[in-house]
């Protein structure tokens, strides 16, 4: 039996071409946290080899129970530090460009600018709204996760695949209260609060977050990636995850007319996936 390279078993979904797309691939993650650091470790697994990493955090004893990559003797260094050494590990050839920073930081927007596509795996509406007015106004493919648990006991996660036909904005994935409150200065959000009476305990909180949850809705997103990097289908512009349920599926909401962020992708820019060759034409076996 002749021996396989390392991508041959990819190669036998999406053949050569598609692989050798991914490779090309130029990839942003936003957020190197539960969710993004699963979407590093999984693309890089694919054979994505040029990233740029953007999270100003550290590691806490917390994050150990969900953070891909990170030990205990990490508690205290950069999570972008983490994912890059891991990368690294997976793939030796790997360019990586860490920011140890968060969105609004024009920096971050600069160094994001000439990605193929951005992944926001983030836990705040304000910095979702940023990524979507960047990606759509260079024509960067976005790709938004985010998963949780709700008060009923349901929990999951979603994904919404933005290609200037729908983004969180126009697809309704956007909390207005929660951004308006984002742009108050402290002293106005203080009597912001005092009005509507939020709790500051709860503000502070962090809520439930799980390796498993994470892991199902980064691959989701990896997914939707994959596909539409090497033309294997089109990708589903929003793909939900119900994991009480035990379901996934994906959500026909068509985006509102006149969007002011998808308006802005540039109307040159292809929004279909290219055909990618078939594994069986190019010889592979079936």
């Amino acid at each position: 039996m002749a021996a396989e390279g390392r991508y041959s078993r990819n190669e036998l979904l999406f053949g050569a071409e598609g692989q050798r797309r991914i490779r090309a691939a130029r990839v942003g993650i936003v957020g190197l946290g539960g969710l993004g650091s699963q979407v590093a470790q999984q693309l890089a697994y694919l054979g994505v080899l040029d990233f740029v990493l953007v999270d100003r955090d550290t590691v806490t004893e917390s994050s150990l129970n969900r953070l891909i990559g990170a030990g205990a003797d990490d508690v205290g260094m950069a999570k972008t530090a983490v994912a890059d050494r891991m990368l690294t590990a997976i793939q030796p050839d790997v360019r990586v460009i860490p920011k140890e920073t968060m969105l609004p930081d024009e920096a971050a927007q600069d160094t994001l600018s000439d990605r193929t596509y951005i992944f926001g795996c983030l836990d705040e509406d304000g910095p979702r709204l940023i990524l979507t007015e960047l990606a759509m106004s260079l024509g960067i493919t976005y790709l938004d996760s985010a998963s949780d648990v709700l008060p009923d006991g349901e929990y999951g996660g979603r994904v919404v695949f933005a290609k200037g036909n729908g983004c969180l904005y126009c697809l309704g994935e956007i909390d207005q209260g929660a951004l308006r409150r984002a742009s108050l200065s402290e002293d106005q959000r203080q009597v912001h609060d005092d009005i509507y009476g939020i709790d500051h305990d709860d503000l502070d909180g962090a809520g439930p977050s799980v390796v498993s949850l994470n892991g199902a809705v980064a691959s989701l997103a990896v997914n939707e990636f994959m596909v539409d990097v090497t033309g294997l289908e089109n990708p589903a512009r929003f793909t939900l995850y119900y994991g009480k349920q035990r379901r996934i599926r994906t959500r026909a909401t068509e985006p509102e007319p006149g969007c002011p962020y998808c308006s802005r992708w540039p109307r040159d820019n292809e929004t279909t996936v290219p055909t990618a060759l078939s594994p069986r034409s190019e010889g592979h076996a079936s």
